[in-house]
């Protein structure tokens, strides 16, 4: 088995852009179907005759598609011969389409298709009751005609449900009886039309039937073939003798669709020719077997991306996620959280370190006795004369607070510098007492901070157990099924899809997968009916998060490069990183400074907001939990940067966002622009601003992250570099460094930490 091609959203039958240019179906090829669709209804033998049908069909599509299938239908009554006979559709059908025209100038809007039922009913029953004043009137006349009305406007209501609904909504639980009566409807007309041996309808509804039952299996597959035969039936009573062959035969194909595509049409050929024999070979069963043997010939001809993507039976588009999957998303949400909790305590514990002095005594022997000329005489060392001169005066300052020049020892009533002793003594004490109680501060805020982090982590558990689950959404459940095949044990999988129609898998599990990545994704593949791309893993504790989507539209080429400044290691932190929903994130980040405690900073800020932002708690969330985490971390002031590029790899859509730091170059239309900062950096104030930029990149636009380490005699550089031909994003960033270096031995202000990412897109 292959993984399929990608299967793009084919165009849907919308009433309200069949025939009009810019729609979904082109102008010319919308006009030729709305007059085949009315040829065909005149000529159904449906309601007493095909004509009510017509009536629907103008209310339904738009006026140019209506015009065109009033010629269709005068076409095909020219060839019975019997115009006269339609008299009623004549008029009916024009009228519609004036009065459809007369209530959309106006509302200014589209009609329902609750109105549009209403307005096709009433206008064959007005046009009737009008057209019936030529014949001889009768009781049982108004009543056939207020008949023929009624199914003229219901077939008008369904087919405008199913043809206004949005791209994969057609399908949908709630459309699924429209959807049906449209198929009914739709088979009946066809069902008019011979090519040779060859009946178009049943040999098309045939060809659904294969699909139905190689997409979805035997109980798609048997309802479309009973849907087919009733539709058959309406139009000619003969082509029911049949029909528990045919539904036999449905059922058989979507019983072996796993063994291949081709076995699926050989055994509905089978099934087909021994359900006849043993039924007695019934008078249309030879028309019938020449019906299935050329659709089975066209299935298996035609690849699957020509018609998997349009006979798509099941539940494709979810209108929600399944409760299941939120509840695991709020547990798997509070393990980040106790994980972010536990970085947090271990990072504040590193920062909160402090090579303090031995004591107030060392300090004042090292400011006052070190500078001293007589200190060779006064006492025998520093040593002696912090042990016997001095630690009974910080007794002293222990008790009182505060000391004098009587407090201090007898040996140093002739120090000319007694007076110093004691005032540094009490400035020392001061200084000592201011930081045990920033110290103090600072550990109820980590206490605190970490009280909340802890009630968080409890509280998303705790919603996420409350949430059971009851959805039993057919895909869902097919995709559980495969992952838990796979070895996955507790796991939780939902298959669901976008408002453009994209299909995405999630599932979370515990425990190690026994199937390798390709022929996962491979069965994801045939589930979904779309080609997935390999997924993307999330493992935090025990619980494993796995999210599949289709292959994306465009490809990242990411560059990067960093130099340390006056230290040895380097205070800017940068990574990237997936969410697994077709979305990849570059975020850096410059710590106060230079060295390990910036480096600390900037990445305790990174790591904190990946962490969060790959768990589902979004952007804003985890650079709000960042911010907390940094000002609570320690006593002394520390802060860091924040700059977050978030690019959509389906439609080029990218989102910055920059909290205090060095502006960003953003090439894009041929020509480059920057964005700079206008917020302060993370760590500073309780309420951070958060301000975001949309930017829309297509193919080979790029966009430059960096560090306040470039100065800004490089950004001439920096631009000519994104607007040269075959430099990529690792040469870009490299080149961009080694301009910023050059010349730092002889200009300071060069020696700061520099990073700089470069992300260029390509189109796939």
């Amino acid at each position: 088995m292959k993984i399929k091609e990608q299967v793009k959203a084919a165009p849907k039958y919308h009433g309200a852009n069949l025939s009009e240019s810019g729609g979904n179906i082109p102008a010319s090829v919308g006009i030729i179907l709305s007059a085949l669709s009315g040829f065909l209804a005149a000529r159904t033998n449906f309601g007493g005759g095909g004509a009510p049908l017509c009536t629907s069909l103008a209310a339904v599509l738009p006026a140019t598609g209506g015009f065109a299938a009033f010629a269709g239908m005068m076409s095909g009554m020219f060839l019975t011969g019997r115009l006269d006979a339609f008299l009623t559709e004549i008029v009916s059908v024009p009228a519609v389409i004036i009065a459809k025209a007369f209530a959309g100038i106006l509302t200014e809007r589209k009609i329902s298709p609750r109105g549009q039922g209403i307005l096709a009913a009433a206008a064959y029953i007005v046009c009737g009751v009008a057209a019936a004043l030529f014949y001889k009137i009768s009781a049982a006349l108004v009543m056939a005609i207020v008949f023929r009305g009624l199914i003229s406007g219901t077939a008008a209501f369904l087919a405008g449900k199913v043809f206004s609904a949005a791209d994969g909504a057609a399908f949908s639980v709630e459309n699924r009886i429209p959807l049906a009566v449209v198929y009914v409807l739709g088979m009946c007309m066809l069902c008019g039309v011979s090519l040779g041996t060859v009946n178009v309808g049943r040999a098309a509804g045939a060809f659904v039937v294969l699909a139905a039952a190689y997409k979805s299996g035997s109980a798609a597959s048997g309802t479309i073939a009973a849907l087919t035969v009733f539709g058959a039936g309406t139009a000619s009573s003969g082509m029911l003798y049949s029909s528990p062959v045919f539904v036999c035969s449905a059922l058989a194909s979507g019983m072996l669709r796993r063994s291949g595509r081709l076995v699926s049409a050989v055994s509905f050929l089978i099934f087909g020719l021994a359900g006849a024999l043993i039924y007695g070979m019934p008078s249309d069963s030879l028309k019938l077997l020449a019906d299935m043997s050329a659709a089975a010939v066209v299935f298996c001809a035609l690849p699957d991306k020509f018609y998997r993507s349009r006979t798509s039976f099941s539940n494709v588009k979810i209108n929600s996620v399944p409760m299941e999957i939120c509840g695991e998303r709020l547990k798997f949400a509070s393990a980040a959280v106790a994980d972010v909790r536990e970085s947090f305590l271990k990072a504040a514990g590193v920062l909160s370190e402090k090579k303090r002095t031995a004591g107030i005594s060392e300090t004042v022997c090292g400011k006052v006795c070190s500078l001293c000329r007589s200190s060779a005489f006064c006492g025998e060392s520093d040593a002696y004369r912090i042990e016997n001169y001095f630690r009974g005066t910080e007794k002293i300052l222990e008790r009182k607070g505060a000391v004098s020049e009587r407090d201090l020892h007898r040996a140093l009533d002739g120090c000319p510098h007694k007076s110093e002793i004691a005032e540094e003594f009490n400035f020392s004490f001061r200084k000592m007492q201011a930081e045990r109680r920033s110290d103090d501060a600072a550990e109820c805020m980590r206490e605190i901070t970490s009280e909340q982090l802890e009630i968080t982590e409890k509280m998303l558990y705790e919603l996420g157990m409350e949430i059971f689950p009851f959805c039993d959404e057919e895909l869902s459940e097919c995709v559980g099924g495969i992952i838990s095949s796979a070895g996955a044990i507790s796991p939780s999988s939902a298959l669901f899809s976008d408002k453009s129609g994209r299909v995405y898998i999630e599932c979370f599990y515990e425990g190690m997968l026994n199937v390798k990545p390709e022929e996962l994704t491979e069965k994801m593949s045939f589930a979904a009916d779309r080609e997935l791309a390999p997924p993307e893993v999330m493992t935090i504790g025990a619980k494993t998060r796995l999210c599949f989507h289709e292959p994306e539209n465009f490809s990242a080429e990411i560059g990067s490069a960093k130099v340390s400044g006056r230290e040895e290691t380097s205070g800017d932190f940068g990574t990237v990183f997936r969410d697994g929903f077709g979305n990849i994130s570059v975020i850096l980040s410059d710590g106060m400074g230079s060295g390990a405690r910036a480096a600390v900073e900037s990445c305790m800020t990174v790591s904190v907001a990946a962490r969060l932002i790959k768990a589902g708690l979004g952007a804003e969330a985890a650079i709000r939990f960042a911010n907390l985490l940094l000002l609570t971390k320690s006593a002394e002031e520390c802060f860091s940067t924040v700059d977050l590029l978030t690019v959509n790899m389906f439609s080029g859509k990218a989102e910055l966002i920059k909290l205090g730091a060095a502006q960003s170059f953003i090439k894009t239309n041929g020509s480059v622009k920057t964005a700079e900062s206008r917020t302060t950096p993370v760590g500073i104030v309780s309420d951070v601003e958060i301000e975001r930029r949309e930017i829309r990149l297509s193919d080979g636009d790029e966009v430059v992250m960096m560090t306040d380490g470039i100065p800004e005699d490089c950004f001439p550089r920096v631009r000519e570099l994104m607007l040269s031909v075959g430099v990529t994003s690792q040469d870009c960033a490299e080149r961009i460094i080694a301009a910023a270096e050059n010349g730092k031995e002889d200009d300071i202000s060069r020696r700061d930490d520099k990073t700089v990412y470069a992300v260029k897109l390509h189109k796939i």
